[in-house]
Parts: structure tokens; sequence; C-alpha cells
């Protein structure tokens, strides 16, 4: 890679605004060559490092920075800032910390870059446009990906169906197109996307390949256009099966596990699994759950704090308006997402293009349901944009990284949900549609 090719986002803006919620939500990994960089700089209480423990403990096989009382990483002071950054610069810190909020992944013959929007700045699109960084995110990726690596896999678009990095980039293509299509509200847009991704999935196999294939794919496109707008396509209301589904995956993405409340012991665990339980079957109250300290900090004080308990029904039944800025919102993080190959293959529990679509569809109405909640909470009968950001902040932590969405159960929910055809009901349902 000695010629590197990266892509970048178009859409995204990002700066550090050192609300410190990365310092706080994430086990900080390190190498054995920071390890060493790391003692070699001699800290002590003198600078502000805890003295009553170990600053790097023992992570498997490897290293990470250690924590403190409240969670912080050993590094972080009183004002969200980064010690080791303070006093040696930010080369001097971890590469994990200085990737986050990026996510490097190889692609046929370059790299691309997506960005997890759990970072604060990220969801509300604050700070530098992200193609003015390319020098500093080119070193990154030089630090990530080996020099000599190429991505031998093809990219799998359906169980065992591969197709050609060609075909791929053609198919990439029309699907950005489609939701970005600011004719029609991004509601209609993600329906005609799931529509088009089921008859692309139905499709010949011979027929996605060769110079034909724009041509079979806009054909698909109208097909989709018409059985959104003509036909009956998604507009049956989520059953009961399909509401526990899904709910069952938003108390997976809801739960953020950090250090703290690992060390919090069995009882907090037992706490958690119960609360989950209660949001899969969704009776009666929903369980309150703290928000991440990041997003307390960038958008008040939590809906599950001091909060107004929230019955199920009401969060089913609240204002089907949503915000003006929502349409901005999810058009950015689908196409940041898409364009950054973020949500198939090895960045993404090895699932198919299409599974991991489907996946990353279920974003729309599991945001909109969290919003909702925390805008009952605080006593609103509508949603602010700030609800919408503060909601999908909180949910995108796990997404593609939370262990529990690599099982099968997971797997085989997702497939289930787009057998029974309830992706698109909970789409339409939760989107005003």
């Amino acid at each position: 890679m000695s010629d590197l090719n990266v892509l970048l986002p178009l859409q995204q803006n990002w700066s550090c605004h050192n609300c410190g919620g990365c310092c706080r939500e994430h086990e900080i990994s390190i190498s054995d060559a920071e390890k060493q960089r790391i003692e070699k700089q001699n800290w002590t209480v003198d600078h502000g490092v805890p003295g009553d423990r170990p600053l790097i403990v023992a992570l498997g096989n490897g290293w990470r920075l250690n924590h403190q009382d409240d969670g912080a990483c050993v590094f972080l002071d009183a004002n969200g800032l980064c010690r080791i950054h303070a006093k040696f610069g930010e080369p001097a810190k971890p590469l994990a910390c200085r990737l986050y909020p990026y996510a490097i992944h190889p692609a046929a013959n370059g790299l691309t870059v997506s960005l997890r929007f759990s970072c604060p700045s990220v969801v509300s699109n604050l700070g530098t446009r992200v193609t003015a960084q390319r020098a500093e995110l080119e070193q990154l990726c030089r630090e990530v990906v080996p020099t000599d690596f190429r991505n031998r896999d093809l990219p799998v678009l359906a169980g065992k169906r591969s197709v050609s990095w060609e075909e791929f980039r053609v198919l990439l293509a029309f699907l950005e197109r489609g939701l970005a299509d600011r004719s029609i509200a991004f509601p209609q847009r993600l329906l005609q996307t799931l529509a088009w991704t089921q008859f692309l999935e139905q499709a010949d196999e011979g027929l996605l390949s060769g110079e034909r294939l724009p041509d079979i794919l806009t054909i698909l496109l109208e097909a989709a256009r018409r059985a959104c707008v003509e036909g009956d396509y998604g507009r049956q209301p989520p059953s009961r099966t399909g509401r526990m589904m899904f709910r069952q995956l938003v108390a997976q993405l809801l739960r953020h596990d950090t250090q703290q409340s690992v060390s919090a012991g069995l009882k907090h665990r037992l706490r958690m699994l119960s609360s989950g339980i209660r949001l899969t079957f969704g009776r009666g109250m929903v369980p309150a759950l703290k928000d991440p300290e990041s997003v307390r900090a960038a958008f008040g004080e939590s809906a599950s704090g001091p909060a107004q308990s929230v019955l199920f029904a009401a969060v089913e039944q609240f204002s089907r308006e949503l915000p003006s800025e929502a349409d901005e919102l999810f058009e950015r993080y689908f196409l940041v997402k898409i364009a950054g190959h973020h949500f198939f293959g090895r960045a993404f529990y090895d699932y198919s293009m299409l599974d991991g679509l489907r996946t990353l569809a279920l974003m729309f109405p599991a945001t909109i349901w969290t919003a909702r909640l925390r805008a009952l909470q605080s006593g609103r009968d509508r949603l602010l944009a700030d609800d919408l950001r503060a909601a999908l902040a909180i949910l995108d932590h796990n997404l593609g990284y939370s262990p529990a969405l690599q099982l099968r159960s997971s797997r085989s929910r997702i497939r289930q949900l787009a057998g029974l055809q309830q992706i698109e009901s909970l789409c339409r349902h939760y989107g005003g549609e």
C-alpha cells in the first residue's frame, strides 16, 4: 500500500470537543511498544495520576490502561483532557485513543474511513470537515493497516453469494443514490432501499454481473419505488413477534458495559439482565437506564436520571412527527456507514452486505423509539432534534462492536425479521409513514 488510496466520508465534520466520553466508556488496549513508551514517561502522583494503582494492567495476552474509581482512564484529568496529550503531544497517545472515533476498513485496492456516531461531536456534525483532515487520516491508516496488506476477500451479497469489487462498487453507488434522494423524505428513501434489496436478493445471479448490471439495478429500483408508493410494501403494522425481536435488539444496543459497571459485581449484571428481559417483553413500565456520560455532557441531564416513569404503551402512542432535522441526521449516518463499508464483512461481524444493511436499517426505528423514551421521561410530547442525536449516540456505541450482536441468535433474528417483512413495517411504523 505504498500508493495509499483512502476514501473519506464527504458528508461529515469532526473535531474533538473534550467531552471525555471515549476515555470513560471504552477499554483502551495498548501494544507492548506503547506500554514501554508510557512506562518511560515516568508518571508520578505529582503529575496528577493515581498513586494507588498501576497505570497499566493485563488484558488477556496484552495490556490496557487502568481506570480511576469513577471509570475514567487514569490519564484523564478533571477537565476531560488527556495528561499524555498535554505533556507529550498527541502522537504520544496510544493508537486506539488517536483513532477514535474513526474506523478504518480495507477495501479492494485501498481503505475506507467511517466514523462512530457514539461520539457526540460526530452525531452533531461538529468541527472540521473530515475531507480536510486527509493527511492526518492517511498517517493513521498507515499505522492501522500494514503496508503490504491486500484485501483478498470478495464482498458477500447474501448467504454464500459473492460479487466482484467492481460489481460491489456499482451496487454501492445505487444504494447511496437512493438514500441521498432528497426529493422524498428519508423514511421513504429507506423503505425504497429495503424493497430494492429484497428484489436484489431474489434476482437471478446471472443478472447481477457484466455491463447490464446498472440497467438491471435501475429496473429493480423503479420496481421498489412502485412497491412503496402504489403497493402495500411495509404498510402492515409490526406484529407482536416483530416488536419483541425489535425491542430485544434495542435492549442490546442500549446496554453499556464499562470498566466501572463490570466492577460493580453480580448484582449490577443481574439488574442489567432483568432490564433487558423487561425491554424485550415490553409490559408495564420501561426500565430506567443511565445514559453514557458523554451523552449527558453533550445533550443535558439524561431522561433516565431524575425522570418521569414511562409506560411502554406511551412510547408506542407517541406523536409520529419527526423534527425537521431528522432527514439530515439519518441521511448522514447511513451514507457515512455505507461509504465506509461499516456495515458488512470483517467490519461488521462478517455479515453479508444485505444482512448488514438490514441491521443498519433497524437503527432508524431503534433511534426513534429511544428518542421517544427520552422525550417522555423529560415530560415532553414532541421529539427534539437532540432527542434523536442523543439516542443515536447511545445506540451506535454497540453497533458493530457488541459481542451480543455477533451471536448466531442475533444473525437469525435479522433473517427472521426480514423473512417476515418486519423490518420495513418497523421503519414505516416509527418513521411516520
